[in-house]
């Protein structure tokens, strides 16, 4: 009676791709982002790109580590898709493998050894289907079988091993008492290797060093913006203050991004650098801001628009909180942690005749708030423009006589203001 050959047909996960995939994936999103980080690139961009690229690599390492398997059962062989052909004589020993979580054997030829796994799991990323599981679990029977029948017609040597049969029957037997308690094993297997292929990567001395080159580079840019602003102010003139703030000064500067929003050390300098960059690269369309430095060193930026001629003011009161909006009424557990007055405004004057009237009706309120001055000695007023916007000697003291009719309408004590210039 001729023997008929069984053939099942299944998707096998190889592990061995799997590992070498994580690796892959690590590598990619470590190539990605140290050049990014040592090119000075915006850490939005760094970020993006490596998590769109760190998922690509996921999908396509999983693509590339499930395969198609179809396996052929006959008296005496097994042929396989993905391994050949393999004789029963072959067959030395059949085990367990031991990262496995569900039906899985390992059979330990004269010259290597070939392994199915079966993936079943609800907290695995991809599985195999339960008709996979149930093709495997049914050739593996198939196959004990089969080596029964083999091992009854070979000659019995004395060796008191159990034979490939006799431990596959166990391994069998022994599948029905266990549901995937090895999957965190796996999990750790593949963590291991990802952390051991990005430790030369994350070693601490390279980010010190990467750091450190980052400050020093700021710092050397920063000297020439210096050195480029000084000389501006030259050509261009400088500023003015008038404020009850003694110890308030202000500084012509262009903007530079000092944020660092993940908060790592790392990046502290990267957005800073990019700009001063750009500031060196084309000096002549830098424009110079004014900021305001209050007496407790609080700095607010006075942003320009394109009009010719402009003041700028500020107030400012750090004894003064203001409860956020949302907050319930008479909590004040966190009031210390409020943010304080601090409001700037700006006034065109490419238009205005009447210095007086454009600047009482500035902002709504502006009586109000100039009577805080008298009322709240930790209450603090700043009115500043520059040069090149039209706030030359002459016109700047034209704008304290109208601030001061101002004030003194409000009784407002102007001996206690002074006037600086750079």
């Amino acid at each position: 009676m001729n023997y008929q050959p069984s053939t099942w047909h299944f998707n096998i996960g190889n592990r061995k791709r799997a590992a070498w995939g994580v690796v892959a994936c690590v590598f990619v999103m470590m190539a990605l982002i140290i050049p990014g980080l040592l090119l000075n690139l915006h850490i939005t961009i760094v970020i993006g790109v490596t998590v769109v690229a760190g998922l690509t690599s996921i999908l396509l390492m999983v693509k590339w580590m499930w395969q198609k398997e179809t396996l052929t059962l006959y008296h005496d062989r097994i042929e396989s898709a993905l391994h050949g052909v393999i004789y029963f004589t072959d067959i030395r020993k059949i085990t367990t493998p031991w990262i496995a979580d569900s039906a899985a054997i390992k059979l330990h030829l004269r010259k290597g050894s070939v392994a199915w796994y079966m993936t079943r799991n609800p907290r695995a990323f991809v599985q195999n289907t339960p008709e996979d599981v149930l093709a495997f679990e049914d050739f593996l029977r198939q196959l004990e079988a089969a080596l029964g029948k083999q091992e009854k017609k070979q000659v019995r040597t004395g060796n008191d091993s159990p034979s490939p049969a006799a431990q596959l029957e166990q391994i069998n037997q022994s599948r029905r008492h266990q549901t995937g308690l090895i999957i965190g094993i796996s999990s750790v297997f593949l963590l291991v290797i990802a952390i051991r292929a990005c430790a030369p990567l994350w070693r601490e001395p390279n980010f010190k060093r990467m750091k450190a080159a980052s400050e020093e580079r700021f710092h050397a840019g920063k000297q020439k913006v210096d050195a480029l602003v000084a000389q501006k102010i030259q050509q261009e003139g400088g500023a003015f203050l008038y404020t009850n703030d003694h110890a308030a000064t202000i500084k012509l500067f262009p903007y530079i991004h000092t944020d660092n929003p993940l908060n790592i050390d790392l990046f502290q300098y990267t957005e800073a650098n990019k700009d001063i960059a750009a500031i060196l690269q084309n000096p002549d369309s830098v424009q110079l801001d004014i900021y305001i430095i209050s007496g407790d060193s609080s700095i607010r930026r006075m942003r320009s628009d394109t009009a010719s001629r402009q003041l700028f003011f500020r107030t400012y009161d750090p004894a003064q909180h203001i409860r956020p909006l949302g907050t319930p009424p008479g909590d004040t557990t966190a009031a210390e942690n409020y943010p304080v007055f601090d409001r700037i405004w700006r006034i065109p004057l490419q238009d205005t005749s009447n210095l007086h009237h454009a600047m009482e009706r500035s902002i709504p309120g502006i009586n109000i708030m100039l009577s805080q001055i008298r009322l709240r000695p930790s209450f603090y007023f700043y009115m500043t423009g520059k040069v090149k916007q039209g706030m030359n000697e002459p016109a700047f003291r034209e704008a304290i006589i109208t601030l001061n009719q101002l004030l003194h309408q409000n009784k407002v004590d102007t001996s206690t203001f002074i006037t600086t210039r750079i």
